[in-house]
């Protein structure tokens, strides 16, 4: 069991080491280009090492050894394949964003499509970085929960307002540098992490594995019928995993933390050896963490603990660094932990206020702000994004409560935006066709289909849950949707986008663009009820079932036949734009 006076000054110098570096490159920060860039000239390892810091952050820690230990390895299993698709999507588009001299990718959209795409996408992008930022935060409290017994707002305040104050105070640069120490850290306490592990388990590495595969928490979905069948009420499913194994790779394409990243290691060649480094260590460390699923989940079969026993596998890990870590190695524990929790918020808050200040502050608010004033923008948006994300993560402490949920699951509700930023991107490099009307209705419709998702796994989750403490109340939401719930948004939708579509002379009316728009928000959700409505009554009969919070609709495939209705566009809206016109020059200009 730890000391906790020396894990506790572990810990603090540690925060001060990396609020030290802040203050070391806050003289530096002479112009918009060295805060976000690091000037364009950081060296391919410490990029690469920042890249995977950023990625592999807290969530990961916690999320994916509580996931094997309250399931099975199924859900992490093409994660490391993932990693090394991601490679050539992100030189595709980086090529672009190089090309253009961008700070952000969404400077492509304008480019592709017009202004006000740009923002759209932007926007949703950064909502959707701001919710992970909060999970980032929220994984936080699980941590130190399991370990210090800590409570979670405590938890939340400590970790975001020191990591927003060390991101606001040194850029880009302070980020990677830090990001280099944190990954040393994180390294060599892992590594006597998993020895302490197997010292404590009775048959040591051998058996963690075999006790794991045996008791059905390796992967034992791909022996079931139902995981190759296609149901919302099956946990996780084969084939809409493996269709995110092959389209995740493409979310690289307005990942803004990752590219800045990128961008900042100077020329091609330098970025390819980025994403090599990246590559390399993220599966490394996902094998550690694979091994932590299965040795605590062996560990506490041999040793059963009441406190895992009542809250789950997010908290196994570092409930065994509390009970069989000695200090100051379960000190240098946390404060790797520190170090993923850090590396993951600075990188996010740095890149969405480079989003803020060239999507929103610079176009919107302020056209002409200086050098100056950019870099007083850029440290006010930190602050502001920090702040946020401490709301949002006591939010969603409150969620995982009143829903029950696990690590893996706590995020679904929040994501709202976010699902036309993939299309947008993928289809404008590489069709023709592809118009600012598309992005639009695709925007639109997915707001309609994520409510009625959100609508499906809330109600549905929480009917179960009654069920389950009193069937006398019912099947509920859990049950067979009545009809109404579908045929109502899908006459409001018929009312509101039929009179655009077929009169072209109030296409140009904004008026009847607005009721359209928002029209298609109702066929989102109208879509998203019958699909709930068809599979409730396809498959429930007495017992209430509740969506999986892995559930989705591959609708990628849908807007690639779509737009192929779409009418090709004038050159100059896709020349140098697209795969086919890389290097050709750029026809179109914007202000």
């Amino acid at each position: 069991m730890s000391n906790l006076f020396v894990d506790y000054t572990i810990i603090i110098f540690y925060m001060l080491a990396v609020v030290g570096i802040g203050f070391l490159c806050t003289t530096k920060n002479e112009n918009t280009k060295n805060y976000l860039l690091g000037d364009g000239k950081i060296p391919f390892f410490a990029v690469g090492l920042s890249m995977m810091m950023a990625l592999f952050s807290s969530i990961s820690i916690v999320q994916a050894p509580g996931e094997i230990f309250n399931n099975s390895m199924t859900y992490g299993c093409f994660n490391q394949i993932i990693v090394w698709l991601q490679i050539p999507v992100y030189l595709i588009f980086t090529a672009f964003y190089a090309k253009l001299g961008s700070f952000t990718p969404y400077e492509y959209l304008e480019y592709r499509y017009d202004s006000k795409v740009r923002t759209v996408i932007a926007i949703s992008a950064f909502y959707a970085k701001i919710v992970y930022l909060g999970l980032v935060l929220y994984s936080t409290a699980k941590i130190f929960e399991g370990v210090y017994g800590w409570d979670a707002w405590f938890t939340i305040l400590l970790v975001g307002i020191i990591g927003t104050f060390y991101t606001v105070l040194g850029g880009r640069k302070a980020v990677i540098w830090t990001d280099v120490m944190q990954f040393v850290v994180l390294s060599v306490s892992l590594i006597i992490i998993v020895g302490c592990l197997i010292k404590n388990i009775n048959g040591g590495l051998a058996e963690a594995f075999k006790f794991t595969f045996q008791e059905g928490h390796g992967f034992p979905d791909f022996a079931k019928k139902e995981f190759y069948q296609f149901t919302p009420y099956v946990r996780l499913l084969f084939w809409l995993m493996f269709f995110g194994m092959l389209t995740s790779p493409f979310n690289a394409c307005s990942d803004q933390t990752t590219i800045q990243n990128l961008l900042c290691a100077g020329s091609n060649k330098e970025r390819f050896k980025s994403l090599v480094v990246s590559a390399v260590t993220t599966n490394i460390m996902c094998l550690i963490i694979y091994f932590f699923g299965c040795g605590l989940f062996t560990y506490f079969a041999q040793n059963p603990d009441a406190e895992v026993l009542q809250k789950g596998g997010d908290i196994a890990l570092f409930r065994f660094v509390w009970l069989k870590v000695p200090s100051p190695v379960s000190g240098l524990f946390m404060a790797s932990m520190l170090a993923a929790i850090m590396s993951s918020l600075d990188s996010g808050m740095n890149s969405m206020a480079a989003v803020w200040l060239k999507e929103f502050h610079a176009k919107f608010i302020n056209k002409n702000i200086t050098p100056e004033g950019e870099i007083k923008v850029l440290r006010m948006a930190t602050f502001l994004i920090g702040l946020f994300s401490i709301i949002l993560a006591l939010a969603l402490c409150v969620s995982g409560k009143f829903l029950q949920q696990s690590m893996t699951e706590i995020g679904t509700i929040f994501w709202l935006l976010g699902a036309a930023t993939v299309p947008a991107f993928l289809f404008g490099i590489l069709s023709k066709r592809a118009n600012s009307a598309y992005v639009w209705g695709i925007t639109f419709f997915a707001i309609g289909e994520t409510i009625a998702t959100n609508l499906w796994y809330i109600l549905s989750r929480r009917a179960v849950q009654l069920w389950e403490a009193d069937p006398s109340v019912g099947l509920g939401w859990g049950g067979p949707l009545e009809a109404k719930y579908f045929v109502i948004p899908a006459i409001i939708a018929l009312i509101l986008v039929v009179p655009y579509l077929i009169c072209k002379t109030c296409r140009k009316n904004k008026l009847m663009i607005t009721s359209a728009l928002i029209g298609t928000i109702f066929v989102g959700l109208a879509f998203n009820m019958f699909v709930w409505y068809f599979f409730s009554n396809l498959e429930i009969t007495d017992v209430p079932k509740a969506r999986s919070f892995a559930f989705y609709l591959p609708t990628l495939i849908l807007w690639g036949i779509v737009v192929l209705f779409c009418p090709k566009q004038p050159r100059e809206n896709y020349q140098g734009l697209t795969v086919a016109t890389i290097n050709e020059p750029i026809l179109k200009k914007i202000k």
